[in-house]
Parts: structure tokens; sequence; C-alpha cells
């Protein structure tokens, strides 16, 4: 695919679509490099409008906005996948650190798995407050191999995710 066409795909597909949560959830919608866990409860994938490598998503099935709406079989299961996801960025050193977000604000239920990285310290500091200006940043500055990064590690998080054998 050609670098100009593929860094505008995902944001391009994302903003086509009333509610991207389920599109994702319906497979409508393909989150750059696939998903990496499918369940009958919630899809975990690459965020489809900001290229960060090893930024991923849960997002729920069910159309909800809030995790306390979720049944107990649905949180359970993410808390599961977010200590695998989580180990699988910090074990391919695609973070060192990981911060979670769920509004719900959202119209759909998700959260966001935001790894730090070094450049977004230099560059905006640390914590929640920052996430919003990173974002912006990596979605206006984004090159075509930016998106091919984030293809490369949803491919090698799959791996990791799945070769792992986390015992709880």
């Amino acid at each position: 695919m050609e670098k100009e066409n593929m860094q505008q795909i995902y944001s391009v597909e994302a903003d086509s679509y009333d509610c991207i949560g389920c599109a994702i959830a319906k497979g409508e919608l393909t989150p750059p490099g696939g998903t990496i866990y499918e369940s009958r409860n919630i899809v975990l994938a690459a965020d489809p409008e900001v290229p960060i490598p090893g930024f991923l998503i849960i997002t729920g099935r069910r159309h909800v906005n809030s995790f306390s709406m979720l049944y107990k079989e649905e949180w359970m299961e993410i808390g599961e996948v977010i200590s695998k996801a989580e180990r699988a960025i910090k074990n391919l050193g695609l973070a060192q650190e990981i911060t979670l977000v769920q509004e719900e604000r959202s119209k759909h239920f998700h959260i966001w798995i935001f790894p730090t990285k070094d450049w977004m310290i230099e560059k905006f500091g640390r914590g929640v407050s920052s996430l919003r200006d990173i974002s912006r940043y990596a979605m206006e500055n984004a090159t075509g191999s930016d998106w091919e990064e984030v293809e490369e590690a949803v491919r090698e998080i799959r791996a990791e995710f799945y070769k792992g054998n986390y015992e709880y």
C-alpha cells in the first residue's frame, strides 16, 4: 500500500461510522494489523485513529458506555486481557509503563491501553492530562511508516499475547 494512502486509511475509515466501537465489534472496521484478541464479549486491537505502536483498545461487543453496565463475565475477561496485553507490550519493549483510561462520555464502552514512551514524556510530560495532546500530535504528524510500525507492533503483540501462559 502506498505510504500516502496508508497514513490516512484508518482515520478516514473510522470517521465514516456513527459508532466506531460497534463497527469494530461487528467486524465492519478492521483495525490496523487486525485484531489481537476476540471473544463473544470483547475485541482487543490497535487504535484505528492514533498511530502509536502499542496503543491498544479493548472494545465491548455490547453497546454500553460504562464499566458498571458490564456483566461479571465481561469485566473478569477484560481484567485478564488487560493484564496479558500489558505484559506483552512491556515484554516487547514498546513501553515501560501503561495508562488505562475509560470514559463514560463515549458512546461505546472501550478502554485505552496507552503506552508511555520517552518522546511523550519529553514533549508532553507524564499522566492522563497529556494523553489528548499526545494523540493529537501523533495523528497530525502521522506518516505511512508510523502505520507500518503500528501494524508490526500488532503482529508482535498478538504473538506475545498468545505465547505467554499467564496464570493468576
